[in-house]
């Protein structure tokens, strides 16, 4: 049986389980275990380099001695991550606490919350999302999957009928009666944990002034709307001669074969009674497509998932997708901006971060401290396309932009990047954690 408590045991894996992706909770919630754990490293640094440190009759000794400091500094370490923990789970306990949200509306176009900063919350939240990952099986679909199933379905040049859409404010819409009874029904987490999830959608309700809607940003709302999701995702593969169905977050695709008995049905409607009728939500019009192959195969697209599908009758092939392109132009734009504003206080410092943001978005990287050592980039996150046509238009804008500036050497030295090298050649570079912070600190606002 799966242990959902807030105990002293749990904290302790998340601890681990934050630290090995690199986030040091030490730093942000424990100072005093801070400081021990900076005299454990030091006291590690000293025993590997202890040759260096002594002479060879002293090393015996000075090793001994190390290796008892450091036995004592670890028990110190533990006994102060107990009274740590054993406050963070009376504290939950105690009937007093309350999971509070913060809203911030400065971070594109819908508001962003993020919890207040405490252990409590930050614990408890963790705590929750492991629960509810292992108790309902609940996981984002594989965007690659997806794409690549897509790529031999709209390729085969069978009749079909396709349906692009996705729900409109997604997150903002979800009714909270009916999510509340889905957890009910199925009562796999226990009270402290239901108990939390109330709190949080109580203070959504608070600052958003809606009564209904996940707040973003926090993480249990990806897995309480993929929950919701689930009777939506049955229905429609259930619905008469669905060959294919896909959604990943709120973007749906689905592929009909009818046959000639049920030529008149019109499917886009049962997919609008499923989602929109019976569980609240609404369709976007504007990302709505509907295209029927099933009397003339003619040359049609769709965007999905950062892609622009062309299918039909020649070859398919992948393009981006305009939003994709948009999404470059404007990190290029202000990754300049940004660096003429703060050349004037530190013109160094924006430099050095004006070419890493660059080569950043040029070539490609692993992301650090990820268990599935994601490699990202214009090779790596758009590897199914078939022309790099867009990117060669991506460096035309690039060069343009680059006139913004006035230091010459800068510019020739910018002017070497090129996004369609760094898709053909598969360029890589390498990023610390840090860099990688910095490297998006101002495209979150855009």
């Amino acid at each position: 049986m799966l242990d959902q408590s807030f105990s002293i045991e749990n904290f302790r894996k998340i601890l681990d389980y934050e630290n090995r992706k690199g986030v040091y909770l030490e730093g942000v919630f424990f100072p005093t275990v801070k400081e021990v754990s900076e005299s454990i490293k030091k006291l590690n640094f000293n025993l590997k380099h202890s040759r260096r440190q002594v002479s060879p009759e002293d090393l015996s000794e000075y090793r001994k001695t190390l290796n008892e400091d450091l036995e004592s500094a670890e028990d110190l370490k533990e006994e102060l991550l107990l009274e740590e923990f054993t406050k963070i789970r009376n504290n939950l306990l105690s009937g007093k606490f309350k999971f509070s949200l913060i809203k911030n509306d400065h971070f594109g176009e819908k508001p962003i919350y993020t919890s207040v900063k405490s252990p409590e919350n930050f614990f408890a939240l963790k705590q929750i999302q492991h629960n509810f990952r292992k108790l309902y099986k609940v996981k984002q679909a594989n965007r690659f999957a997806i794409l690549s199933q897509l790529k031999s379905l709209l390729g085969d040049g069978f009749p079909k009928l396709i349906i692009r859409t996705d729900i409109s404010e997604f997150y903002e819409t979800i009714p909270h009666d009916i999510l509340l009874q889905k957890l009910n029904e199925e009562n796999l987490l226990t009270f402290s944990s239901k108990k939390i999830i109330h709190q949080i959608l109580s203070d959504y309700r608070r600052l958003s002034n809606s009564n209904v809607g996940l707040p973003r940003g926090i993480g249990i709302s990806a897995y309480l709307a993929e929950l919701y999701m689930r009777d939506i995702d049955q229905a429609i593969k259930s619905l008469v001669n669905v060959s294919y169905y896909a959604r990943y977050v709120d973007d749906i695709v689905i592929i009909f074969t009818p046959n000639s008995g049920n030529n008149n049905i019109n499917f886009y409607d049962e997919i609008r009674t499923i989602i929109e009728d019976k569980h609240q939500l609404l369709l976007n019009p504007d990302k709505t497509k509907v295209i029927d192959l099933t009397v003339l195969n003619t040359n049609q697209n769709i965007e999905y998932l950062g892609y622009k599908i062309n299918f039909g009758s020649g070859p398919i092939g992948f393009k981006l997708s305009s939003k994709k392109i948009t999404r470059y132009r404007r990190r290029i734009t202000s990754s300049i901006a940004d660096y003429i504003h703060f050349s004037k206080i530190n013109e160094k410092s924006a430099r050095k971060l004006l070419i890493k943001r660059i080569r950043f978005l040029a070539g490609n990287t692993r992301l650090l401290n990820n268990k599935s050592n994601i490699l990202v980039g214009v090779y790596y996150s758009n590897n199914l396309l078939t022309t790099v046509n867009d990117f060669g238009a991506i460096d035309a804008f690039f060069l343009n932009e680059l006139r913004n500036l006035t230091n010459p050497i800068l510019i020739t030295r910018l002017s070497k990047f090129s996004f369609k090298d760094g898709f053909t050649k598969k360029n890589f570079s390498k990023f610390s954690t840090g860099d990688l912070t910095e490297i998006f600190k101002i495209w979150r606002r855009i």
